[in-house]
């Protein structure tokens, strides 16, 4: 929508949708999470006794930490989107555009 005076306006439903996005994306994420750390605790005991499943085991704990940490973080920030896109929604659901106030 233009503004006579230079500026911009946003539909509130538009941040809405794009929230919406990204918590099914947060949802998303978190099954695949869920089902890698089901996958791990399956095959943890499975690397073998030779030398690379014991060199393998002992690194395990590490990347596994590193992993869901990681995806951890990027499920807060996925739910940090969503909550601001909401917040936005709704600060411009209150804003009223200068021009529509007669001022």
């Amino acid at each position: 929508m233009s503004d006579p005076y230079g500026g911009y306006y946003v539909r509130p439903d538009a941040p809405r949708r794009q929230a919406h996005v990204y918590d099914e994306q947060r949802v998303n994420v978190t099954k695949v999470r869920d089902e890698l750390m089901a996958a791990f605790d399956r095959d943890r005991n499975t690397l073998g006794n030779d030398e690379y499943g014991a060199e393998l085991a002992k690194k395990l704990p590490g990347i596994e930490e590193r992993i869901f940490s990681d995806l951890k973080a990027f499920i807060t920030n996925l739910e940090g989107a969503t909550s601001g896109l909401h917040t936005t929604a709704g600060n411009y659901e209150q804003a009223e555009p200068p021009w529509a106030s007669g001022s």
